[in-house]
């Protein structure tokens, strides 16, 4: 990490009026910083309060609550992306800044972050990743990460029980459409633009951005929008199993924990550990059946779910993609580069059984770059296609473009992993140089770093991806040019190169019953 070589924080230095009162900061290295900033106040099951107005000055130098979950945090897979973990408070509603400027003319591109953990899970605290200073730095941009409710407290529907819960089901996103309005209100004074923000998510962040997407009281605060690794909610539960939700679904789940604990009076009122502990003996599945439900407030359902995107949505140019093997269903720790033929073939028959040879095969035809044993852990049922059909259908209603790419950069880690769910972020916040399995041990990494941290600024810039480290043309998918940007050991812009692979394992999936493309618990 940078050694830091200036640090000012005092009174009357990093001061900035708000619309709710004025907040102090501090500056590192050139970095401007306000740590959670209040841009609502929570009341449970009820739709955000704005902040409460303040006189003086508020120091703004520290990280803000963060959203209880319904189980505890796991370290699992700290070592890949180190994690932090912070006080959880229902009243979490609390943004980060980052700049380089506080001059309100300079006009900034705001890059505007939702974190992953599902619907369910995490923060913007969480990963030190998401620290956004090297971003305001290199890529002169404002940087913004957000706090918001989760779970019960985010996505309960209460409507049955009364006009006042009518937006319940969907108050984590109406918590996200609340600081955008702050972003919007605000972030001039930080150097930021009203008029150019980006609103980027991974995981369950990116399905976050779908969901804004889709919500009319969003319209006007954002103008691009980045969907990392984000899945695409259906009607047809075949298609995206826990991960689909309908109004029905929702109802049920509420009565259940309506009767359980005896009144929704209760469940307003209980502590929240209490409440949370209620969750785990009523609810079946807790950690998915969180996700916004269709109907709760002005959210019609995610795009799968109403069959494409509100007209509304036609101007925001869109980037969207995933990693090669999202989840691996097999692991080894051998070296990949060493293995014979017939172990890398052992491994991927794990997986797809007597049509093992048919799917190396067509890996090899589709991927002639990369080793053949990775085949075993590719993600060709949720993230890939539903990252095309998101591309086909924007192209479709003559949108704005639309940018595909998926990664296929092997890092050294565990005698080699290709990227994985999660893979891209120390990349995109150019903070490589603080997580060691992402880095290659040649001058690869920054490379690759570079081509991928300036392909998301230009994006939130200028709308384009492209620029002037990247090898080749980035160009837009169409509906007579699939075009998807691989992000690898040798990056290249490809048209359809991997449709033959997907409608094979799509066969082959179909075959077992769904078992292949089912995500892993």
């Amino acid at each position: 990490m940078e050694k830091i070589t200036e640090y000012i924080c005092r009174e009357g230095f990093a001061e900035v009026d708000t619309k709710w009162g004025r907040i102090r900061g501090l500056r590192q290295n050139g970095i401007y910083a306000f740590l959670g900033v209040d841009y609502g106040k929570a009341k449970r099951f009820h739709p955000a309060e704005d902040p409460e107005s303040w006189e003086g000055v508020k120091p703004a130098l520290d990280y803000g609550t963060v959203c209880p979950t319904v189980y505890p945090a796991s370290m699992r897979g700290d070592h890949v992306l180190p994690h932090r973990f912070y006080v959880q408070d229902e009243d979490c509603l609390n943004l980060n800044v980052w700049t380089t400027t506080l001059d309100p003319s300079a006009k900034r591109a705001v890059m505007v972050w939702f974190h992953g953990g599902g619907y369910s899970a995490g923060s913007a605290n969480d990963f030190t990743s998401y620290e956004g200073w090297n971003l305001a730095k290199y890529g002169e941009v404002v940087s913004v990460t957000v706090n918001h409710r989760l779970n019960v407290l985010g996505c309960l529907d209460l409507s049955a029980y009364g006009e006042e819960y009518q937006s319940s089901g969907n108050l984590i996103m109406q918590d996200g459409v609340k600081a955008l309005q702050w972003v919007h209100d605000n972030i001039e004074k930080f150097g930021g633009d009203p008029g150019n923000v980006t609103i980027y998510g991974q995981s369950g962040g990116g399905g976050k951005i779908t969901t804004l997407m889709q919500m009319p009281s969003a319209d006007g605060l954002y103008h691009r929008a980045i969907v990392q690794s984000g899945i695409i909610r259906f009607a047809d539960p075949a298609q995206t199993g826990a991960m689909r939700i309908t109004k029905e679904d929702a109802l049920k789940c509420a009565e259940k924990l309506v009767e359980g604990v005896g009144s929704v009076e209760k469940l307003e009122t209980m502590p929240v550990d209490e409440l949370m502990k209620a969750v785990r003996a009523y609810c079946d599945n807790p950690g998915f059946i969180w996700t916004p439900v269709p109907g709760a407030g002005d959210y019609p359902g995610d795009i799968g779910q109403t069959g494409g995107f509100r007209e509304e949505t036609t101007n925001i140019p869109t980037m969207i993609g995933n990693s090669l093997t999202e989840f691996p269903r097999v692991h080894s720790g051998k070296d990949k580069a060493s293995m014979s033929e017939e172990e890398k073939l052992e491994a991927i028959r794990e997986v797809y059984g007597d049509d093992a040879e048919a799917v190396k095969a067509c890996f090899e035809k589709c991927y002639p770059e990369l080793n053949s044993y990775y085949a075993c852990g590719m993600d060709m049922s949720n993230f890939r296609p539903m990252g095309k059909l998101f591309c086909e259908w924007r192209s479709e209603m003559g949108a704005a473009p639309a940018y595909n790419y998926l990664l296929t950069y092997e890092m050294p880690y565990d005698g080699g992993t290709m990227s994985t769910h999660g893979t891209e972020l120390p990349f995109i916040f150019h903070n490589a140089d603080a997580v060691g399995p992402v880095q290659k041990n040649t001058d690869r990494t920054w490379s690759f770093q570079d081509e991928v941290f300036y392909a998301w600024v230009n994006f939130a810039k200028t709308g384009n991806p492209n620029h002037d480290r990247l090898p080749v043309e980035w160009k837009p998918y169409t509906k007579e040019r699939h075009s998807c940007m691989l992000f690898g050991d040798t990056s290249s812009c490809r048209d359809g190169h991997d449709e033959e692979l997907i409608a094979l394992v799509a066969e082959v999936n179909k075959k077992s019953g769904g078992r292949i493309g089912r995500l892993p618990a």
